[in-house]
């Protein structure tokens, strides 16, 4: 908005606007919507194309008991940034138009494929936590198992997936 640096710190002091991240100001409006602004400020960071990934959209579903600590971005491989507030998983080729929400403000992946993704990347997300989010889903009817596999084959991992899709549908 064009606002000096001493401007700035008198709106902080005052409590009229809050920090998010290095150059990321927001009105002090309290704790409502605070995952979304979080992700706001992330996509900020990271620029577009990036998405919210991993942990950060299973949380985002309820799909898991942990609270994370970084905003997980899916990213490009060539992609760089220097925030303590993010946690990067780069991809040489992500496939944006597949299982990914795009909203106004930041784009996030959908149930199925944070699913998909967390069973691919459970070196880095952590099995347990990827079969009890799986379980999770499928228990309280958020997805079908057809569904979960049919997004696996359009990302081309089904053969990487599919003993947990089989194991569940027995």
């Amino acid at each position: 908005m064009g606002l000096g640096r001493h401007i700035v710190r008198k709106l902080l002091s005052q409590g009229l606007i809050e920090r998010l991240s290095r150059g990321v100001y927001q009105l002090a409006a309290g704790a409502a919507g605070a995952e979304e602004d979080l992700y706001r400020a992330a996509t900020l960071r990271c620029g577009l194309p990036s998405s919210v990934c991993l942990l950060s959209a299973l949380e985002h579903y309820n799909l898991t008991d942990q609270i994370t600590k970084k905003v997980w971005m899916l990213v490009p491989d060539a992609k760089r940034v220097r925030a303590r507030e993010l946690k990067l998983i780069r991809s040489r080729c992500p496939k944006w138009d597949i299982g990914i929400k795009k909203t106004k403000y930041y784009w996030i992946t959908t149930m199925e494929r944070t699913i998909i993704d967390c069973l691919v990347y459970k070196r880095i997300v952590g099995s347990q936590v990827a079969l009890a989010a799986l379980k999770q889903a499928v228990a309280q009817k958020k997805v079908k198992l057809g569904s979960l596999y049919d997004m696996a084959k359009r990302l081309k991992v089904e053969h990487r997936v599919r003993s947990y899709i089989e194991a569940l549908a027995s």
